[in-house]
C-alpha cells in the first residue's frame, strides 16, 4: 500500500518508530542522533477568491494543461525551534502568542486540468523574496519539465516579507488586506528591519503543508490526485531556509521524500528570530554540523553555480566552509546526498531575471527599472541552467522512488575554496557540463559590471556573456551542420552520462540549428 494513503497520523506514528529505531541500532547509526518524528497537525485552509494572484504564473496555464489557485493556511498548535549549542538538535517550544491573532499564510497550487494527467509528484517551493516580493524561482527555471512530465507545484509565501509584498498588489488592490496574513512573532513585529525576515514560523508552515498535501482529507486542495511523493526545494536565501529544514526539522517531521537545494552559497538560516546586533543580525546556525547538509535518508541534491558561494569564507573559516559546502557524494542508506555544480550557469541568469522582472512589473508597485552596466556584444548570462534542474528533479525523484543513484557530477576545478581555474575562453574548467560549456559560442562571467536603477543592485548576482568572435566561431564551427553536430554529440554524452534529459537534449540540438552566431547574441536589457 502507499503510505501516502495511510491516515496522516498513523504515518507520522510509525515513522517516528522508524526513526527510533535507526538511532538505536549501531549498524545504521547516524552522524548525531535524530529527533524522533513527531505528529504534525493539520492546518486549517481556505481558497482566497479570483483568478488574480500575486505572483501568479506567467505562463499560459490554460495550454499547459494546468490550473491555479490560490489558498490561506491557518497554522495549528505551531511550535518554534532553536538548536542546542553547535548540533543539529533542537529545543522545541510552543510559538508565543501572536498579537495578530491566529499564524497564517498563503499558498500557490497548480496542477494539471485531469488528474489523470498527474505522475504522482509534487514540487513544493518556500519562495525566495530578495526582490522583497515572493518569486517563485523552482517554477521558473522548471515549469517546462514539470508540465510535461504533470507534477503538481505548491508555492508557499514563508516569510513576512511576502505577506508585507501582497498588501501592495497592483492588479487587485485589498485581495489581501482583510486576511490577517502574519508570520512573525511578536519579537520580531517590534523590529521594523529584520523583523519582517523572521523564519520562526518558516518551519511548522512549510511541514503542515505538506502534510496536508499527503492526506486524504477533502480540504486538500490535491484531493482525488492521488499524491505518491513530495519534494521540497528553495534557491538562494531559500537554499538556506531548504538546508535548515533539512538538518532541524525533516528529522522531526518526516514530510517530505526528498530535497533539491539551489544555489545556496555556504549558509544555513537561523532557526529563530535573531536581534541585529550592531546594525547585522547574528547567525545562530554557523557550526559545521549545523551547514553541512545531512538529509538523514532522505536523498538531498545541491544545485550550485559558478557564482556559488557569492561570498567566499571569511578568514579561519576555509575548512569549515569546504567541509560544510563541498562535502562528498554519498549513496548509503542514512546519507543521499549529490553536489551539482553548472559550468557557466550564474547565481541569477536571463531566464530567471526575465521571469521575476515578469512577475513584479505585473504586480508590484516596486519600479523595476534599470540594467547592469553591460557594454555591446556583452549582455546577461543565457547559460541554459534550467535544464540542469530538470535533470536534478528527475534524478531525485528516481533516487526516492526507484533507489537508481543520480550521476555524481565533477566538481568545479577551484584554488581551494576559492574561484574556479578558467579555461583559455575564460570559462571555468570541471563541474556540470552542458553542450554550452563543452561546444562553446561565448565566454560567461558569474557575475556583472554595476549597473542603474533598481536592477543594477542585482548585478552582483546576475552573471554575464560575451560570444566568441565571428572569426573565432567560424574557425571552430566552419558550416551550421558542424556546430549542430558538435552539440548533439556532447549533448548524447551528457544524456547517457545522467546529466540532461532526452527532450532538453533534443531542445538544445533544436536550438543549435539558428548557428552559432545566433546561439551566442546576448540581450542587455531583461
Amino acid at each position: 500500500m502507499n503510505p501516502r494513503r495511510l491516515p496522516v497520523i498513523a504515518l507520522s506514528l510509525s515513522l517516528g518508530l522508524l526513526s527510533a529505531a535507526l538511532v538505536a541500532t549501531p549498524a545504521q547509526a547516524l552522524p548525531e542522533p535524530a529527533s524522533p518524528a513527531s505528529v504534525t497537525p493539520i492546518p486549517r485552509i481556505e481558497p482566497i477568491a479570483g483568478a488574480k494572484i500575486f505572483t501568479g504564473a506567467l505562463q499560459d496555464l490554460d495550454a499547459l494543461g494546468y490550473t491555479e489557485s490560490e489558498y490561506l493556511v491557518g497554522l495549528r498548535g505551531p511550535k518554534v525551534y532553536s538548536y542546542i549549542g553547535s548540533s543539529t538538535r533542537v529545543r522545541v517550544a510552543d510559538a508565543p502568542k501572536s498579537p495578530q491573532g491566529e499564524y497564517r499564510s498563503r499558498i500557490i497550487v497548480r496542477a494539471p486540468k485531469d488528474p489523470a494527467d498527474f505522475n504522482g509528484r509534487v514540487l513544493v517551493e518556500m519562495m525566495n523574496t530578495t526582490a522583497l516580493v515572493d518569486i517563485d524561482v523552482a517554477w521558473q527555471q522548471a515549469h517546462e519539465y514539470l508540465a510535461r512530465e504533470g507534477w503538481a507545484y505548491v508555492g508557499i509565501t514563508v516569510q513576512q516579507t511576502g505577506i508585507n509584498a501582497l498588501r501592495t498588489f497592483t492588479r487587485q488592490p485589498g485581495r489581501y488586506t482583510d486576511l490577517g496574513l502574519n508570520l512573525m512573532v511578536p519579537k520580531a513585529a517590534k523590529d521594523g528591519v529584520a523583523g519582517p525576515r523572521d523564519p520562526s514560523l518558516a518551519w511548522d508552515l512549510t511541514s503542515q503543508v505538506g502534510t496536508l498535501l499527503a492526506s486524504d482529507l477533502p480540504a486538500n486542495p490535491l484531493s482525488g490526485y492521488g499524491v505518491e511523493s513530495m519534494y521540497l526545494t528553495g534557491q538562494s536565501q531559500m537554499g538556506g531556509y531548504a538546508t535548515t529544514y533539512i538538518n532541524a526539522i525533516h528529522p522531526r517531521h518526516r514530510v517530505y521524500d526528498g530535497f533539491l537545494v539551489a544555489y545556496r552559497g555556504g549558509g544555513a538560516t537561523n532557526l529563530q528570530y535573531a536581534a541585529p546586533r550592531n546594525g547585522a543580525v547574528p547567525s545562530t546556525s554557523a557550526s559545521l554540523r549545523q551547514r553541512r547538509i545531512h538529509g538523514r535518508g532522505a536523498p538531498v541534491i545541491t544545485l550550485q553555480t559558478w557564482s556559488d558561494p557569492l561570498r567566499g569564507p571569511q578568514p579561519g573559516d576555509e575548512a569549515a566552509f569546504e567541509k560544510a559546502l563541498w562535502r562528498p557524494d554519498a549513496d548509503t542508506p542514512n546519507d543521499k546526498f549529490r553536489l551539482w555544480e553548472i559550468a557557466g550557469a550564474s547565481h541569477n541568469d536571463r531566464w530567471g531575471a526575465e521571469e521575476a522582472i515578469g512577475v513584479i512589473r505585473r504586480d508590484s508597485p516596486i519600479p523595476a527599472t534599470g540594467t547592469c552596466g553591460w557594454t555591446a556584444p556583452s549582455g546577461v548570462n543565457d547559460f541554459p541552467a534550467r535544464f540542469a534542474w530538470h535533470s536534478a528533479l528527475d534524478a531525485l525523484a528516481r533516487w526516492h522512488e526507484d533507489g537508481i543513484a543520480p550521476a555524481t557530477g565533477q566538481r568545479l576545478q577551484r584554488a581551494g575554496a576559492g574561484a574556479a581555474e578558467l579555461d583559455d575562453r575564460g570559462n571555468p574548467l570541471g563541474g556540470l557540463r552542458l553542450p554550452r560549456i563543452d561546444v562553446p559560442v561565448a565566454t560567461y562571467t558569474p557575475t556583472s559590471p554595476p549597473g542603474s536603477g533598481l536592477l543594477g543592485a542585482f548585478c552582483p548576482l546576475t552573471g554575464g556573456q560575451t560570444p566568441l568572435s565571428n572569426a573565432a566561431l567560424s574557425a571552430r564551427y566552419p558550416t551550421v551542420e558542424d556546430y549542430v553536430a558538435a552539440v548533439a554529440s556532447d549533448a548524447d554524452a551528457d544524456v547517457a552520462a545522467g546529466i540532461l534529459l532526452p527532450e532538453d537534449a533534443a531542445a538544445l540540438v533544436e536550438s543549435a540549428r539558428r548557428g552559432p552566431a545566433a546561439e551566442a547574441q546576448t540581450v542587455r536589457e531583461y
